[in-house]
């Protein structure tokens, strides 16, 4: 298999438009995390971030360098898709991968189901929440009150209740007010705190790439706000990441003096009818069984997560990492089979911050 390994920045125009032209072939590639523009934007924040460049361009895969033992797939741990951009059906070496990256393995979380990346490697699947809007606002709505009569009823009811005592929600898309950028970040964060978890919007490399995104607006690829507000006050934000067609839930945080009226999910009912009216086919909200994305969304895509890897000591760790996990995971205590997952997960999110 014929490789070229550079850094990012050293993308050609001529390889981003093919990147974006095999985009198109498979609605699972459209992620904006599966875009050049992705590439290049952690480029920007990382040295150790490298673009695998197959069959002289048949193919393109990111990756960052944690060390010469592992990487992981590019802007881990922010980045919900990971994976190779190219031709349907071509092939891929794990093993010539991992010499071009120099490293004994590469740890996937999140691929697209069915690539030749990890085929035989599968660990295991998640499913990414999907809210198809292509038809436009009214046809999306319509089909929601018939899917989740209730839900609708009662989002309706917390809404009208909340401007009855608050005042009218005001919406606003593709907002540029930075204070409300930073009051949604300093929400993220202080939910992280409260919880025990990493402040992984706070890291420097993560902090300056949300910056970034906030900055870039173009259709192409950039970052879109959304915000809710009553009375002049944020009541819920909403941080995505978009594509010409996918806009992708990323930070999502609400005023917690307004819990009871599910302000989040106002919001973000509000930004699939906005989607709906704007040229987006398709809305992800990502993976993670929350409420709100399986009352919203209307499927699922399978993303796959496994060891890309030859032969290797490292690789061989990795492995059973997963074994372990996936025994727990069959066990009858749901919280017992969570546990393995929820580590390694926090391993992989300390692995990459601190890099």
């Amino acid at each position: 298999m014929r490789l070229e390994t550079i850094h990012p920045r050293e993308l050609s125009e001529s390889d981003a438009a093919l990147w974006r032209a095999h985009q198109l072939n498979d609605p699972a590639l459209r992620s904006p995390y599966l875009t050049p523009d992705w590439a290049k934007l952690i480029g920007e924040t990382r040295d150790d971030a490298r673009v695998c460049v197959i069959q002289d361009g048949g193919g393109f895969f990111g990756a960052q360098r944690l060390s010469r033992f592992a990487a992981m797939g590019l802007g881990a741990p922010i980045s919900d898709y990971q994976g190779v951009v190219g031709l349907p059906g071509l092939p891929v070496n794990r093993a010539d991968l991992c010499r071009a990256l120099r490293v004994g393995r590469i740890d996937i979380t999140h691929a697209p189901a069915g690539q030749n990346l990890l085929k035989g490697a599968v660990a295991g699947r998640e499913g990414s929440w999907i809210v198809d809007v292509a038809g436009g606002r009214d046809l999306y709505e319509a089909a929601l009150k018939q899917r989740r009569s209730e839900f609708v009823r009662q989002t309706d009811k917390k809404r009208r209740k909340l401007e009855r005592e608050h005042g009218e929600l005001v919406f606003r898309a593709q907002s540029s007010e930075r204070g409300d950028f930073e009051t949604l970040l300093a929400w993220k964060n202080a939910q992280l705190k409260r919880t025990g978890q990493p402040e992984i919007w706070a890291a420097p490399w993560i902090s300056q790439a949300l910056n970034a995104c906030f900055e870039t607006k173009d259709i192409q690829f950039g970052g879109a706000l959304f915000t809710l507000s009553v009375k002049g006050q944020l009541a819920a934000g909403a941080f995505c990441l978009r594509s010409p067609r996918v806009l992708h839930f990323w930070i999502v945080a609400h005023d917690s003096a307004h819990d009871s009226y599910s302000p989040g999910v106002q919001l973000a009912r509000w930004i699939a009818g906005w989607a709906g009216d704007n040229g987006i086919a398709e809305i992800d909200f990502g993976p993670g069984d929350y409420q709100y994305k399986r009352q919203l969304s209307t499927g699922q895509r399978m993303l796959e997560r496994g060891v890309v890897a030859g032969s290797s000591w490292s690789a061989a760790v990795r492995r059973v990492e997963h074994a372990v996990r996936g025994q727990m995971e069959r066990l009858p205590q749901a919280r017992l089979a969570e546990l393995p997952g929820k580590a390694m997960r926090r391993l992989d999110l300390m692995r990459a911050l601190h890099a």
